[in-house]
């Protein structure tokens, strides 16, 4: 069996706030958060969605690719 993909997002060094949109609602407004196990994921402040993630690539604000 293949090793499932691995998720990965991409945040603004600074305030944390990721690209892409949120898998429940479709907004574009997610933050980097970390749960009490040390690990990543992404929260969505319209609806409130959470999920894990593996990787974090911080970028400058400039420097985001899609």
């Amino acid at each position: 069996m293949a090793a499932p993909a691995r998720k990965k997002v991409q945040a603004l060094r600074v305030s944390g706030y990721v690209r892409g949109p949120c898998a429940a609602c479709a907004k574009e407004e997610r933050a980097l958060v970390m749960f009490d196990d040390y690990g990543w994921g992404v929260e969505c402040l319209a609806c409130g969605h959470t999920e894990r993630v593996d990787d974090v690539e911080y970028v400058e604000e400039g420097d985001i690719t899609y």
